[in-house]
């Protein structure tokens, strides 16, 4: 295919396009983005195009040869990187197509841009625009001016944006191929920049050129493609406590063996504990594993009490839970360390309770145990 021209840009408008450093050409995104997303990104992409087949009836010339640029160029410095070339398939665009018959009555009518009917994409609503003699207000002279436009923003909201990756395409009926060229560079639409686009998209010579595939008996098909970038991340710090405080709070409860049929689980009074209110809860008979059976162990968790707590708060916690052995001083323990939020950490699993219930295990003494809570709290996890 052909070199290409050497200076263009993506501009923006509403009424005043500023235009960027982009090299000239068919720069736009390829129909399938070549780098890939980053993980927590999405693209929405949605293939109900309205297109347009292009004739099939175009007479090729007779001798097809391999087009080329005859403009003159400015050659980039040799540690400049050259223009990536053009991109080439059989796929039509996925979601608009725009043929234009009888060209050049168009080009010398008095109407300096064409913009075409709506079409959705990616969940909104977009005009496509072709100025068949320039951008002039971007010296964009002997030229065709491409841009996207968002249709319809009064239903976005204050604040809105909208990242994308949209490609232009021009059809080449020489060749049967779709050109393109390839940048994946994320663009942003928000209120003061709702139209995007290529003021040098192609130059008059090198469009009007027959054997270049482009124009040929007077007509032409120009296309798009819109893929929405959708951020879905969310992103967490961690603030360290330098000298965490260690917190200790021991609870008798009495009654074991009546209390036990009669709550399905029972709460300490509330303790103050690096500045956090606390609580331990207690299964006496564990926790069902199903409707009708019970999985045979006690239970007992560290409750944060997060009434007061701003949204997306959590503690990083190390917390050891106890049973007391109340005649050996053998106490029976199990420790862990993560963030602490919504409710509680704790262990479903804690303790067997032929093992709790075993009295020379000294943890069930005149029908009634003590269990202790020992924690510190070694940092703050705020999400956002």
């Amino acid at each position: 295919m052909a070199s290409l021209p050497s200076s263009s840009s993506f501009e923006t408008s509403n009424k005043t396009m500023e235009a960027s450093n982009e090299s000239s050409g068919f720069r736009t995104a390829p129909s399938t983005p070549p780098c890939s997303p980053p993980r927590d990104a999405s693209f929405s992409e949605e293939f109900t195009a309205k297109t347009q087949i292009p004739s099939s009836e175009i007479s090729s010339p007779p001798s097809p040869s391999k087009p080329s640029f005859t403009q003159q160029v400015t050659l980039p410095e040799p540690s400049a990187p050259l223009p990536a070339p053009p991109h080439q398939r059989d796929a039509l665009p996925s979601h608009f197509l725009f043929k234009i018959v009888s060209f050049s009555v168009l080009s010398k009518a008095s109407i300096t841009s064409y913009r075409s009917s709506e079409f959705e994409a990616g969940g909104y609503t977009w005009i496509l625009t072709v100025d068949p003699t320039g951008d002039v207000n971007q010296g964009a002279q002997d030229h065709i001016s491409i841009y996207l436009e968002l249709a319809d923003t009064t239903k976005l909201g204050t604040g809105w944006e909208i990242n994308s990756i949209f490609n232009f395409f021009i059809f080449d009926h020489v060749r049967n191929k779709y050109v393109s060229h390839q940048d994946a560079k994320v663009k942003r639409f928000h209120c003061m920049m709702t139209k995007l686009g290529i003021s040098k998209f192609i130059d008059h010579e090198t469009f009007n050129n027959p054997s270049n595939g482009y124009l040929v008996n007077d007509s032409c098909t120009f296309g798009v493609e819109v893929f929405i970038v959708k951020n879905t991340f969310k992103a967490e710090s961690i603030s360290m406590i330098r000298s965490p405080v260690s917190c200790k709070f021991s609870w008798k409860f009495d009654g074991v063996s009546t209390r036990a049929n009669q709550e399905l689980f029972y709460e300490s009074k509330e303790f103050f504990g690096a500045d956090y209110k606390w609580s331990i809860l207690y299964w006496p008979n564990g926790i069902k594993k199903d409707a009708q059976s019970w999985n045979n162990y006690i239970a007992v968790g560290l409750k944060l009490d997060t009434s007061n707590f701003p949204s997306g708060k959590k503690l990083f916690t190390h917390f050891t839970l106890r049973m007391k052995d109340q005649i050996n001083n053998d106490d029976y323990e199990r420790s862990d360390t993560k963030q602490i939020s919504s409710l509680l950490g704790g262990f479903r699993r804690f303790m067997s309770l032929p093992k709790f219930r075993d009295p020379e295990k000294g943890f069930l003494v005149d029908n009634a145990c003590i269990i202790e809570a020992e924690f510190e709290v070694l940092g703050i996890f705020t999400v956002e």
